[in-house]
């Protein structure tokens, strides 16, 4: 497994704990709103770094 695949694979751990955190937590509606917000953003950006490094890595061991 390459670093990026590694990196990759942590990423999208994150985006996941972020989507559950922004999403299953009974106490969220204690958390303000530009909290769940930002843990919402964060998510997405790792998802999408994630997907993105685990994509070149495809695309790097072929060539």
């Amino acid at each position: 497994m390459t670093r990026q695949r590694a990196l990759a694979a942590v990423l999208l751990v994150v985006a996941f704990l972020a989507l559950v955190a922004s999403r299953a937590f009974p106490f969220r509606d204690d958390i303000p709103d530009v909290a769940q917000a930002a843990i919402a953003i964060a998510g997405a950006a790792c998802g999408l770094a994630g997907v993105g490094l685990w994509l070149r890595g495809t695309t790097d061991s072929e060539g």
